[in-house]
């Protein structure tokens, strides 16, 4: 081979190793830079891990617990404002009020230690993709919370206008009902004589709407010759009446009012034979064991006891 040829071959050959070798030095160039951005990234997580990331954490947690206490007497607040709803006392109103402005002062108290941490908390905001994420879902929160807060806070103000309202409304009728006393006093008197004089009056026709009931009263009592007999309403030889059953008859028979009812029935089956004591037959018709009254004047003033024998 010639001199010139072999240079040459020579050449070629080391511009082809230089470039390859370039190639290679850049991608472990950019291996390395790699490798250099997940020590930072890992040296960050660590950093965080160890310290303000904790910290950051525990700000995170405490916002949440105040968040947490703030719902909790949010939900006291309205139970006690539908409570109040249905008070009718002033009084008891003044009580739950007085605790509705308690829970409220508690719930500005846990917005501002909330306010606080999350303005601690902006410190951290740049220096990790995650805990950005968490802490601006964190202010969301407050923001919201701090929304509610000033709702309820105009709930209760509205309530404690309605309640002052009241009391002097309240203070405003004593004011009437003073007056307007006295003279209820003296009608009182009044009416207390008349209702003496009523009560008298009252009872007088109580006993003459007893006597008329009393007398409006009748007693019967039905079956069978045999059954009467048993009963000690009939005699126990003659189909006439015992000489003791009127009582009889009203210790076990039936009573009735005969100004309202024209019928007496004897049992379901059967026929009535016979009525005791007597009475004019046209007074009444007998349709099997059911006795119709045509002339209550003529049946009732025979007797108020009546006793149906049936076949």
């Amino acid at each position: 081979m010639k001199p010139l040829h072999y240079l040459l071959l020579i050449s070629v050959l080391l511009f082809s190793a230089c470039n390859n070798y370039k190639a290679e030095l850049d991608k472990l160039k950019e291996e390395q830079e790699a490798l250099s951005k997940k020590i930072g990234d890992a040296d960050e997580e660590d950093k965080l891990i160890r310290g303000e990331y904790a910290e950051a954490i525990d700000a995170l947690n405490a916002i949440e617990d105040s968040l947490s206490s703030i719902a909790d007497r949010d939900k006291e607040i309205k139970a006690l404002s539908n409570q109040m709803e249905l008070t009718k006392r002033v009084s008891q109103r003044e009580k739950i009020l007085e605790k509705m402005n308690a829970l409220r002062k508690a719930n500005d108290d846990a917005r501002d230690q909330a306010r606080q941490l999350q303005y601690a908390l902006k410190k951290y905001r740049g220096e990790n993709e995650l805990l950005r994420k968490m802490i601006d879902q964190a202010e969301e929160r407050v923001a919201t919370t701090d929304e509610k807060i000033t709702t309820s806070r105009n709930t209760i103000n509205e309530l404690s206008g309605v309640l002052n309202k009241m009391e002097k409304d309240l203070d405003e009728t004593k004011t009437d009902l003073a007056s307007a006393y006295q003279d209820l006093k003296s009608k009182t008197d009044k009416l207390e004589q008349i209702n003496v004089t009523l009560q008298s009056k009252i009872d007088e026709l109580r006993q003459k709407d007893d006597f008329i009931d009393r007398q409006a009263n009748a007693y019967v009592a039905c079956g069978t010759k045999k059954l009467l007999r048993q009963k000690g309403i009939l005699s126990k030889t003659t189909s006439k009446l015992d000489k003791d059953y009127r009582e009889t008859v009203r210790a076990s028979g039936t009573m009735i009012n005969y100004h309202n009812s024209s019928e007496i029935q004897c049992g379901s089956d059967g026929t009535i034979e016979m009525v005791l004591p007597s009475r004019d037959p046209s007074s009444y018709t007998i349709d099997g064991a059911t006795l119709t009254i045509t002339n209550d004047k003529d049946f009732w003033k025979t007797d108020n006891i009546v006793v149906l024998i049936k076949k």
